[in-house]
């Protein structure tokens, strides 16, 4: 109980908005043009309709969406943090309720623009999973871990797991609708790499008089390190501070108040970072 009460009331609207756009996208965009969205959701289509053409069964998306998250929650349950987990789950158990129940718009019969746009209303029902501090679930799951590890985004590695579900579809059913979902899974994955800034880093060069009560600050809001270069300022001959320090992009806001409220006359710059080697501080999913 002490996890749920940590989690704010907008994290859990979050939540349940997201997981309601996830559910769209399947009833309202896959279903209609018959898509196989890749990930989890991919699977579970796949699943569907390997058991119909073998058995004759038809089983429930919901259900089995839900089956397969939970088995692959057991793999990373130990390894990351409780709050995101309950919200990841939260998303995957509303998502799976949702598609069940939500009703299915029929917006159009054009497959290139049901994908299209499916994607994108996944992609920001996952982006929203994530913003809240919890994810979509799924393949989430294994490249939220990953990226943990190697301080690197990892929907790189997801696509290509993606597409070889998606071409697995095409070889057994139809090519046209396997290609029609890589235009939906693109749309989706780019959404999510353009909204979801956790795993981005940015390098930041702090240009200050009061290097000590700057560092004092900064270090109470983040525990990344901080290289202090002392020099002076050409154009008044005064002596200057630099301070450098590598930051995760969704930090950059908290880190920049504390700097101006420390010494409201500095000078900041910010620029993307490519990648790291060495050691560096993931702030840990709690």
């Amino acid at each position: 109980m002490e996890y749920f009460r940590k989690i704010e009331p907008k994290q859990y609207i979050g939540v349940i908005l997201g997981a309601m756009l996830s559910a769209t996208a399947i009833t309202s965009f896959v279903r209609p043009a018959d898509l196989v969205p890749a990930g989890v959701g991919g699977v579970t289509i796949l699943l569907i309709k390997e058991m119909n053409r073998l058995f004759g069964l038809t089983l429930s998306y919901g259900f089995l969406f839900l089956i397969i998250n939970i088995i692959l929650l057991s793999f990373v349950i130990k390894k990351l943090g409780k709050r995101f987990l309950i919200l990841s789950f939260m998303h995957v158990f509303l998502t799976s309720i949702f598609v069940e129940i939500l009703p299915a718009f029929k917006l159009t019969y054009d497959p290139i623009l049901l994908a299209v746009f499916g994607g994108v209303v996944n992609g920001v029902g996952s982006s929203i999973a994530l913003r809240m501090n919890g994810s979509a679930g799924g393949t989430d799951f294994i490249a939220i871990y990953f990226s943990m590890v190697k301080n690197k985004p990892m929907w790189d590695k997801i696509m290509f797991f993606n597409v070889c579900v998606l071409l697995y579809s095409g070889w057994m059913y139809d090519w046209s609708l396997a290609l029609y979902s890589i235009i939906y899974q693109v749309a989706s994955t780019k959404i999510i790499e353009t909204y979801h800034n956790r795993y981005k880093l940015s390098s930041m060069r702090i240009i200050t008089v009061e290097p000590d009560a700057v560092c004092t600050a900064v270090l109470s809001v983040t525990r990344h390190g901080i290289t202090q270069l002392n020099g002076m300022g050409v154009y008044k001959h005064q002596y200057r501070a630099m301070l450098y320090m590598v930051v995760n992009e969704f930090e950059i806001k908290s880190i920049v108040d504390q700097v101006v409220a420390a010494d409201p006359k500095a000078f900041i710059e910010v620029s993307s970072v490519e990648r790291i080697e060495g050691n560096y501080r993931q702030k840990p999913l709690d």
